[in-house]
C-alpha cells in the first residue's frame, strides 16, 4: 500500500516529492521510502540542520495531526530555519500526514508540490483518508513480519543445532523454507544417540503453517526423543506421538495430523529398524546399485488415535545410504506425485552413494527443485554407513 501511494502520488496528486517515513518497532529510529531522491545540494543543506530543530515532520508526529502549508510563505513562517533547504528543493506547498493505526503512530506521509495549493476541506479529508489507509497497510505488514519472525525463531530453536558425529555413521541434513508468501511450517528432522548407543533419527511434517504448526512439531519431536530414551521401539514411539496429537486438548482444528518416520540404527551391525506413519517413502541407495523407494507403510497418519503400528528393518552395508525427506522436496501441485518421486530418484542416481551424504543431499536439492515453485518448506536427512577408511 505504501509503495502504491508513493509511486502514484505524482500522477494522481501532482506532487513533486513524496516520502513515507516509517518508525521502527522501538518508535525511535526511522527508515524512508522516497519516490524521488532530493538533489545533492538539498541533502547537504538538510544535513546542516540540527536534529533538535523544530520541523513539520516532528510536529505532525508529536501532535498526531496533519499539517498543511498552502504556500512557501506559510511554511517558512513556522520553520524559518528551513528556508535554504526548502527553497533549494523548489516546492511551494507541503502536507505532512501522520500515519496512525490503532492508536499507534506508524510513521509519516510527506507530500510536496511545485505550485501553491488551496487544500480545500474535501482535499484535506481525502489526503487524511489516504494516510489512514497507508497506516493500516504498514500495521498489517508489521504484524505479519512479527508473526513470521516468531515462527522462524521457534522453528530454528526446535531443529537440532548440530548433527551427531561418529566414525561409525555419516549424516547430512538440509532445511529450506517455503518461498515468499508462506509462513514457516511444521517440517522437522532429528538425529541423536539414545542410551543404548543406537542412532535414532526421525523426519516428519505437521499439517499447517506458522507458529502453531512449529509448536506442535516441537512437541512431536520431543515426544519421539522421550520414547527412545524410554527404550520403546520406533513403532511404539509413533503410537505414543499419535495419541499425544489425537487427544491433545489444545490442538488446533486445522493442525490435526502429521506424518513421520522414526528409525534406529545399530552402527556396529548396520541394522536399521523403522516405522512409517503415512510419510513419503525413504530412498535406499546401496553402494553400486540404483536407488529404490522403500514403500513399506506401518500405520496411518499421526493424530488419528490408531495404535498397534508395525515396523520394518534392513541392514546397511558399507557405503549404503538412506535419504529421508518431507513432501516439499517432491510435491508440485501442477503434477502427479509419482513425477516428483521419479525426479528425486533421477537426482540421487546422478550422485552415487559413495559420493557421501552431503553430496547426495545437495544434488537432491539442486536437481529435484529445478524449475519448481516451492509452496511448502522442506527438509531432508541423509544417513550413511561408512566404508572402511572413510
Amino acid at each position: 500500500m505504501t509503495d502504491v501511494i508513493v509511486s502514484c502520488s505524482t500522477s494522481l496528486l501532482g506532487t513533486a516529492y513524496a516520502t513515507v517515513l516509517l518508525l521502527d518497532v522501538d518508535r525511535r529510529s526511522v527508515r524512508f521510502l522516497r519516490l524521488e531522491p532530493v538533489p545533492d545540494e538539498v541533502a547537504r543543506l538538510m544535513a546542516k540542520i540540527p536534529p533538535s530543530a523544530p520541523s513539520a515532520t516532528g510536529d505532525a508526529l508529536s501532535t498526531r495531526r496533519p499539517l498543511f502549508h498552502r504556500t512557501l510563505a506559510e511554511y517558512l513562517s513556522d520553520y524559518p530555519h528551513l528556508r535554504a533547504a526548502t527553497e533549494a528543493l523548489g516546492v511551494r506547498a507541503l502536507a505532512h500526514l501522520p500515519l496512525v493505526a490503532g492508536g499507534d503512530v506508524m510513521g509519516l506521509l510527506s507530500l510536496s508540490w511545485s505550485e501553491e495549493q488551496r487544500f480545500e476541506p474535501g482535499e484535506r479529508l481525502f489526503l487524511a483518508t489516504m494516510a489512514g489507509q497507508c497506516a493500516l497497510a504498514v500495521q498489517r505488514a508489521e504484524l505479519f513480519e512479527q508473526k513470521s519472525e516468531v515462527a522462524s525463531i521457534l522453528q530454528r530453536a526446535i531443529l537440532p543445532r548440530r548433527l551427531p558425529r561418529s566414525p561409525l555413521v555419516r549424516l547430512a541434513a538440509r532445511y529450506l523454507p517455503a518461498e515468499a508468501g508462506m509462513d514457516v511450517g511444521g517440517d522437522w528432522y532429528d538425529a541423536f544417540y539414545g542410551p543404548d548407543d543406537r542412532l535414532w533419527f526421525s523426519v516428519g511434517d505437521v499439517a499447517g503453517h506458522g507458529a502453531q504448526a512449529a509448536s506442535v512439531m516441537g512437541q512431536l519431536r520431543n515426544t519421539i526423543r522421550a520414547t527412545a530414551y524410554a527404550d520403546l521401539d520406533p513403532a511404539a514411539g509413533l503410537d505414543v506421538a499419535d495419541r499425544l496429537l489425537a487427544y491433545a486438548d489444545d490442538a488446533a482444528e486445522d493442525i490435526a495430523v502429521a506424518t513421520a518416520i522414526v528409525a534406529s540404527l545399530d552402527s556396529t551391525s548396520g541394522r536399521v529398524v523403522w516405522s512409517n506413519a503415512g510419510h513419503p517413502p525413504p530412498v535406499l541407495i546401496r553402494a553400486g546399485a540404483p536407488p529404490v523407494l522403500v514403500e513399506d507403510r506401518h500405520g496411518p497418519l499421526l493424530g488419528v488415535g490408531h495404535g498397534g503400528r508395525t515396523q520394518g528393518s534392513t541392514v546397511l552395508g558399507p557405503g549404503d545410504l538412506i535419504l529421508l525427506y518431507t513432501d516439499g522436496l517432491i510435491e508440485n501441485r501442477d503434477e502427479a506425485l509419482d513425477i516428483g518421486l521419479s525426479r528425486l530418484l533421477d537426482a540421487v542416481t546422478q550422485s552415487p552413494a559413495l559420493d557421501g551424504p552431503n553430496a547426495v543431499a545437495d544434488h537432491a536439492l539442486a536437481s529435484s527443485l529445478s524449475g519448481i515453485t516451492r509452496r511448502d518448506d522442506l527438509c531432508l536427512l541423509v544417513i550413511q554407513q561408512p566404508t572402511a577408511g572413510t
